[in-house]
């Protein structure tokens, strides 16, 4: 039996996609002469106490059958939901301070794991000095543990995803593809020193995590900085046995994508002072560039899209 791709109705969010559902709820929003940064970047950024302070906003969630299954421990659940959230931190350069912990679960689950689910992110929470003040609990058919996380910068300013220009280097932390396969979705390390150090020092003009899959967030990237970027596929780094479709579509990475001025690109190779591998994937470009440049179907994780 041949089994029909599914047809999404036109009016569906299945249709209208993940990005493009975010901009009809948001379109109408207007910021304050405070707010330095709103949706479209990793957290929102607001102006602090003094002119060299920022504070970082973000909230995010997983949902059982979405972000986990159900077999999944609990721990490792409850790591990956701080992970998650700590990793947008990075994505801005900040330091991670306080967090409100959510949970939704139905009432036939076990006190013991939820004991645990608490524990796994209490053990990220003190690995990254990241204090939990307080949450809310509440009864749900499935388990959907939500984070809240404040962060800030002190003395330099947030990246954002706008600062990229043409003619820039890109380059990503670490290797791609295979996260969910190998579980170390469930087990990252968020890029909170590489973050904080490619903004203190000035090295990055953009920044963002790779949550969905470079497919997908590199074009976030671009319309942030309203500008093209060539990839070139022999340098993306893959993951040991991972195809170059699963480097781009898989997701989860949780890797820094950034571009570095290339007068500063020489200078970044040799004194980039961590064991994470370091790659250069592509070009910043004119986005009236006259390269031919082939349109690609292939996309990252989409929480809408059916598949």
């Amino acid at each position: 039996m041949i089994r029909r791709k599914p047809i999404a109705h036109p009016d569906s969010l299945a249709s209208l996609g993940e990005d493009g559902l975010l901009h009809l709820l948001t379109r109408r929003w207007r910021y304050g002469a405070t707010v330095r940064s709103g949706v479209g970047d990793d957290c929102a950024v607001l102006e602090g106490r003094r002119k060299d302070h920022f504070l970082l906003f973000k909230t995010d969630s997983v949902v059982e059958g979405v972000h986990f299954s159900s077999e999944t421990p609990s721990r490792l659940v409850g790591r990956k939901a701080l992970a998650r959230a700590l990793s947008d931190i990075a994505a801005m350069g900040g330091r991670p301070l306080y967090a409100l912990i959510s949970l939704a679960l139905p009432p036939t689950s076990a006190p013991a794991a939820v004991q645990e689910l608490y524990r796994g992110i209490e053990r990220l929470a003190r690995q990254f000095a990241v204090e939990l003040v307080g949450g809310e609990l509440s009864r749900s058919s499935q388990l959907v543990l939500t984070v809240s996380l404040l962060g800030e910068t002190v003395g330099y300013l947030p990246l954002l995803r706008s600062g990229a220009r043409p003619g820039e280097g890109l380059y990503v932390t670490g290797s791609l593809g295979g996260s969910l396969e190998s579980g170390r979705h469930l087990r990252f390390s968020p890029r909170l020193s590489e973050g904080q150090w490619l903004a203190q020092g000035h090295w990055a003009t953009s920044l963002m995590d790779l949550s969905d899959g470079l497919a997908s967030d590199l074009p976030r990237l671009s319309r942030s900085s309203r500008i093209e970027f060539s990839l070139e596929e022999s340098h993306i780094p893959r993951r040991r046995g991972r195809s170059l479709s699963q480097a781009l579509c898989d997701g989860e990475d949780y890797e820094l994508l950034f571009t570095v001025a290339p007068e500063r690109e020489a200078a970044l190779r040799e004194e980039w002072p961590f064991p994470t591998r370091l790659s250069r994937i592509g070009t910043g470009l004119h986005p009236s560039s006259a390269l031919s440049r082939k349109q690609s179907t292939s996309h990252g994780f989409d929480h809408f899209r059916v598949s």
